[in-house]
C-alpha cells in the first residue's frame, strides 16, 4: 500500500492536455510536408525525355545515315559539334535539305575543304541537354 501512496501523493506537474494536442498536430504536419515534397520529387509529372537515334557511318560517302529514331525528333533541337575543319549538313533521304523531322534514312555529310584524319561528330538533343551520341568519319 505504501508504494502506492507514494505515486499518488507525487507533485504531477506534466503538459497540458491542450498544448499536447498542438504539439502533436504540428508535429503531423510536419512529417505530412516533409512525406509530401519526398513523393512529389520522386514521381515528377511531365519531364521531357531524350529520344533515342541510331546513325550508321557511311565511309564511302562520308556521311553518318540515320538507321532508325523515334518519333517526332527534330533537326532543330538537335546541334552537332565538329571541327573547324569540318562541316555537317543535314539532308533528307531524297537528297534536299532536311525538312522538320528527323526519318530514318536522312543523313548529315560531313565535307570539308583542308581538313583530314578522322571528323568525329557529337549529337546533343538541346531540349534536355542529352548527348545522343558521338561517330567518328574517316577522311
Amino acid at each position: 500500500m505504501k508504494a502506492n501512496r507514494k505515486f499518488i501523493e507525487a507533485d504531477e506537474r506534466a503538459v497540458s492536455a491542450v498544448i499536447g494536442v498542438i504539439l502533436m498536430v504540428a508535429i503531423t504536419v510536419a512529417i505530412a510536408a516533409t512525406v509530401y515534397v519526398y513523393v512529389s520529387g520522386m514521381i515528377g509529372g511531365t519531364k521531357q525525355k531524350t529520344p533515342n537515334i541510331a546513325l550508321s557511318v557511311d565511309a564511302t560517302n562520308k556521311r553518318l545515315v540515320v538507321a532508325t529514331a523515334d518519333l517526332n525528333i527534330r533537326w532543330v533541337d538537335i546541334t552537332n559539334s565538329t571541327t573547324t575543319l569540318f562541316t555537317a549538313k543535314y539532308y533528307s533521304a531524297g537528297g534536299a535539305a532536311i525538312g522538320t523531322y528527323v526519318t530514318a534514312g536522312d543523313y548529315i555529310q560531313i565535307t570539308t575543304a583542308t581538313g583530314t584524319g578522322p571528323c568525329s561528330v557529337t549529337l546533343k538533343y538541346t531540349p534536355t541537354n542529352s548527348l545522343l551520341g558521338t561517330w567518328v568519319v574517316n577522311f
